[in-house]
């Protein structure tokens, strides 16, 4: 497509002032860019933009317009008859033709590096699109062939740039040619930028080709490292965290084909981890790789002997850079903690490689750390034992728990440190072993860990602490037993009381989910103690109404209605009037779709309910329609260009935001509406189940919403919620008496996307959740609601999942007997066969329940079918196997 000059006259002035410091004169150009091109010419927008960037002589203006084109370009761009729609897809294929030409010319002709990395990408955005379209571009691959062979390195290097950005460019080549393609580049003499290029651009092939493939090119493993060496050497910070980054891509996707070189690898990555000359971040992803193997091939990595000797005090002195900043005595935002300090990755290092390498591996060489620490002048370092403590628990239960008393008599006085930071760290560490090491502490070591904990509580001087100390006792509590906990009762409230009228918010906010929690463990114990604080929480609701008070409300909520429930109707009867006010009165205030209180307000409701059972009914026509807005709650999405905006700022995590990358594109997600479309489902399921024939007049419309959600692969909590709701809508149905015909439609639709899902799922906990739900409603339904189709395609889907199931077994066993397997791994096999095993018991059962509401006569010839697949799990070497077809 040609274009005038005019045009290039007329849109040369846009271009410039795009560029302008001014921000009037800029905002000025947007908006004339988007209302007279984009809307009004995009073809001559798009191939004007690509003659600047081909044949314009300044390179400011080439390297802008290229950015500008891949921007514009591959915006979304919704139409009515494609919501999916970019300008790219729109303009005529003239266009498109026109662009492509005029981009490998640029490729080819442009002399500024930087410039050329932006065509680069520009071409490899038009190719990725041009993929998904299944759009051929034969001179492309072409032209790229001759740029990797070419003399000039710096189209070598463009070529490589592009490959790594779409490998899917070559996946049809045959290996040995790639291989010896790739080698060439790896050890290019000329250009260390051709083999930093060549590097990310095997490796973003690798990670997409098969495993046989991938085992033919792990010779090239020795060349991709070593084009980090002159990085190294040349302490360039930013190329190296680059280079690193995709090798943690390659660790986590095929993690074998570092094995000849991972001695070597462990040493360069710790010896960049302590360098201090280098940045934090370049130090910490350096560790990020280890980490990343460590994970994808815990077997591999624990065969190598010194792996937690090199890698455990580069993380302890980690978690010791932290500084004593005054902001952290007087903040109220308690999640400040920010993950790019050195003292955060130090302690999730050490947390990662105990749960990867064991106990045996990691214990033995923190403690040669962890005493003398503790006995250091320098709180930093008192405070990182403590942290490292906290932080390796959970990975090394089984080595650390005869130890228990020894390890809990050396945290214990610090409790009492002088230096606040470390009696933090002391409770974090009391309130993580709480949670590590449930029940058995709670039981063995309620009196020094509580007696210890309580003068902490009483630290008004210091109230991040006191909050901490509260914090602690959650921990503790949540696992205990009441007949623990009642001979400290009195003194636990008696500081938490106090603790409730502190000034400082948190520390309230902290004290009420303590006294939920130990409320909710005191049960029937928390009698003597409702009538001080029941009235302090309805207290705090009529008063604290301002926005900054929200969490402090949801806190109050929730540990009111816990209160409901541990002292039962009767008890609570003084109290519900006035709190089933407030509750209404909040959710009528309740206008902002991300208010936090919203969450608490459901859970609330439905705790209510449970205490009221029956007498509850009178306020569900308040209840229920925002709780069913709350259902139907859709996440939110974005779609970003991270080297073109501000993705942290405009997109902070702390609003909820995670990113994916689909596709090559990054797509945000704002996940804070799936903890309330959870809570929303986990609700209705309460109330169906507490309400009976009751909950009638929602069942048609909880049902149009719940049937979708078994599909709701954003969360798997609200799937699971969704499925353990259709029975108990059914046996709702079917109390009220409503009409067979209704009831027989109802189970049909439910069946229809119950068996679809079947057909589908891989996901063994959730098909474990189906049969559980497919066969509640056959009890609660009787005989004659189950149709002879639908009985044949259930025993379909088990087929199906019976083959799939033996397959993973002997697989399973396959590598126990191979030289592979590492007795280490055997806590992992052990989860996944429990896994396996509940969904077989589940599918067993499913047919017990068919055989008790049908009879023998109907089922048994679908059973015969069966019986074929099951017998070969009666011989498997799995005694998991053997006992469950036994069983069936």
């Amino acid at each position: 497509m040609e274009i005038s000059g005019e045009v290039l006259q007329q849109l040369t002035p846009v271009l410039t002032s795009l560029l302008s410091p001014d921000n009037t004169e800029r905002s000025a150009a947007e908006t004339q860019l988007n209302e007279q091109w984009v809307k009004q010419q995009p073809d001559l927008l798009l191939i004007g933009l690509a003659h600047f960037v081909a044949q314009n002589s300044e390179v400011q203006l080439r390297s802008h317009t290229s950015v500008l084109l891949r921007r514009l370009s591959f915006k979304p761009y919704t139409t009515p008859t494609d919501p999916d729609a970019t300008l790219w897809d729109m303009v005529q294929e003239t266009t498109r033709a026109g662009v492509r030409d005029l981009l490998l010319s640029a490729l080819g002709n442009e002399t500024d590096q930087g410039t050329r990395h932006k065509i680069a990408d520009t071409i490899s955005e038009v190719a990725k699109s041009d993929l998904g379209k299944n759009v051929g571009w034969e001179a492309l691959l072409k032209a790229l062939f001759q740029c990797s062979q070419s003399q000039n390195a710096a189209h070598r290097e463009s070529a490589f740039r592009i490959f790594a950005s779409v490998p899917e460019l070559i996946s049809d080549q045959h290996t040995d040619t790639l291989k010896n393609v790739f080698m060439g580049s790896l050890t290019d003499a000329e250009s260390q930028a051709v083999r930093f290029e060549a590097m990310k651009a095997a490796i973003a092939y690798i990670v997409k080709a098969e495993i046989e493939t991938q085992k033919q090119l792990g010779a090239l493993m020795p060349h991709m490292l070593e084009t980090l060496t002159p990085v190294i050497s040349n302490r360039d910070d930013q190329t190296l965290v680059d280079g690193l980054v995709v090798l943690i891509e390659l660790a986590d996707n095929a993690p074998r084909l570092f094995k000849p070189v991972l001695p070597n690898l462990l040493t360069v990555m710790v010896t960049i981890a302590k360098d201090k000359a280098f940045e934090d971040r370049t130090r910490q992803t350096a560790l990020e790789l280890l980490l990343t193997l460590s994970e994808a091939a815990p077997a591999m990595v624990r065969k190598l002997p010194n792996f937690a000797a090199e890698v455990i005090p580069v993380a302890m002195e980690m978690v010791t850079d932290i500084e004593d900043d005054e902001a952290w005595y007087t903040t109220d935002d308690l999640d400040e903690d920010d993950n790019e300090e050195n003292y955060v990755m130090g302690e999730s290092t050490l947390d990662r490689v105990a749960r990867t390498l064991g106990g045996k591996a990691v214990v033995p060489v923190a403690f040669q750390y962890i005493p003398q620490m503790l006995q250091s002048a320098e709180w930093q370092q008192r405070r990182a034992s403590l942290m490292a403590i906290s932080s390796i628990g959970e990975g090394c239960v089984k080595v650390m728990k005869p130890e228990l008393a020894n390890i809990i008599q050396m945290i214990t006085p610090f409790l009492k440190d002088p230096h606040p930071r470390v009696r933090y760290a002391a409770c974090n560490a009391i309130g993580q072993m709480s949670t590590d090491f449930a029940d058995y502490l709670q039981k063995n070591f309620h009196q020094p860990i509580i007696t210890a904990i309580l003068p902490v509580m009483d630290d008004s001087t210091q109230p991040r602490v006191q909050a901490h100390a509260a914090a602690a006792m959650v921990n503790f509590c949540e696992e205990a037993d009441k007949s623990v906990l009642d001979p400290y009762l009195d003194a636990i409230f008696e500081r938490l009381l106090i603790l409730l009228n502190t000034p400082k918010t948190y520390v309230q906010e902290q004290a009420i989910t303590t006294i939920a929690t130990v409320a909710d463990c005191a049960e029937d114990k928390f009698v003597k103690y409702h009538s001080h604080i029941v009235p302090m929480l309805l207290d705090i609701l009529r008063r604290a109404t301002d926005k900054q008070y929200r969490l402090l409300r949801g806190r109050a909520i929730e540990c009111a209605s816990l209160i409901g429930l541990a002292i039962g109707k009767e008890g609570f009867a003084p109290y519900t009037q006035d709190f089933i006010q407030i509750l209404a009165e909040i959710q009528q205030s309740v206008t902002e779709a991300d208010d936090i209180q919203t969450t608490y307000l459901l859970a609330a409701w439905a705790r209510m309910c449970k205490m009221m059972g029956q007498d509850f009914l009178q306020y569900l026509p308040n209840i229920m329609p925002p709780l069913l807005n709350s259902a139907r709650v859709t996440p939110e999405f974005t779609f970003v260009d991270p080297e073109e905006e501000d993705v942290e700022a405009n997109y902070p995590s702390e609003d909820g935001w995670d990113f994916v990358a689909i596709n090559g594109q990054h797509i945000g997600i704002k996940t804070s509406v799936l903890e309330e479309k959870h809570t929303a489902i986990e609700m209705l399921v309460s109330y169906a189940r507490d309400l009976g024939a009751g909950f009638l007049p929602y069942v048609p419309q909880v049902l149009e919403i719940a049937l979708p959600l078994l599909k709701f692969y954003f969360h798997d909590g609200v799937r699971h919620a969704a499925a353990a709701l259709l029975p108990l809508l059914l046996r709702d149905a079917k109390d009220a008496n409503i009409d067979a015909n209704e009831l027989s439609t109802m189970w049909n639709n439910i069946f229809e996307k119950i068996n679809k899902v079947f057909a589908t799922e891989d996901d063994v906990t959730f098909l474990a959740q189906l049969y559980s739900t497919f066969y509640e409603c056959v009890e609660i339904l009787g005989q004659q609601y189950l149709q002879a189709e639908q009985l044949e395609a259930f025993i379909t889907a088990c087929k199906d999942h019976i083959k799939t199931f033996l397959e993973r077994l002997t697989t399973r066993e396959s590598e126990k007997q191979a030289g592979e397997f590492d007795p280490e791994d055997e806590e992992q096999m052990l989860d996944d066969e429990v896994t396996e095993e509940d969904a077989l018991g589940e599918l067993s059962h499913s047919l017990q329940v068919l055989f008790k509401v049908l009879g023998p006569q109907p089922v048994a010839p679908y059973f015969e079918q069966l019986l074929p697949l099951i017998v070969p799990f009666l011989s498997h070497p799995s005694a998991t196997a053997r006992q469950w077809a036994l069983c069936v």
